[in-house]
């Protein structure tokens, strides 16, 4: 199992059970065989499987289900992973997990690990890592003034400073 084809898979939906169908499966009580395939790799099987498990109490066995997806670095399964600890109270788990992906700059962990700062009143805890620049380095302050940002975008200064 590799992050690459986990995240080729679950973007094209080619190759894997897709989230639909796992859904009807669960719907029409199919629940081994959604826990055969999860145990078999399949990505969407295993996170139904784990929200699941967590919902009936089983909540260490449900981390167990994703932590394969985990040892990949796969961000998809560890915010997966952060929403079930999250969900069952346990924040500082859910930002510890999430914290080093948001460190490397991965986007969409970016926005997760923000807002789920916010959700717990500590927006201000870790502004350092929300601001730093993306994967290429660049700074915030190259982001604002960026042409290829629309205009509406950039930051505007004060009409009485120069330059």
């Amino acid at each position: 199992m590799h992050a690459a084809d986990l995240d080729y898979r679950a973007r094209t939906l080619t190759g894997c059970i897709p989230p639909l169908l796992v859904s009807r499966l669960l719907e029409l009580g199919h629940e081994r065989e959604v826990e055969f395939q999860a145990g078999r790799g399949e990505w969407f099987c295993a996170l139904e499987w784990a929200r699941l498990l967590g919902h009936q109490g089983q909540r260490e066995q449900a981390l167990e289900v994703l932590a394969p997806y985990i040892a990949t670095n796969w961000w998809p399964a560890a915010q997966a992973r952060a929403e079930l600890l999250e969900g069952w109270g346990r924040v500082e788990e859910a930002i510890a997990l999430s914290r080093p992906y948001a460190e490397a700059g991965d986007r969409l962990a970016l926005v997760f690990f923000a807002r789920l700062l916010a959700r717990h009143d500590r927006s201000g805890e870790d502004s350092c890592c929300c601001v730093t620049g993306s994967r290429t380095g660049s700074s915030p302050s190259v982001w604002s003034t960026s042409p290829k940002r629309p205009t509406w975008m950039r930051k505007r200064r004060p009409c009485w400073r120069s330059g």
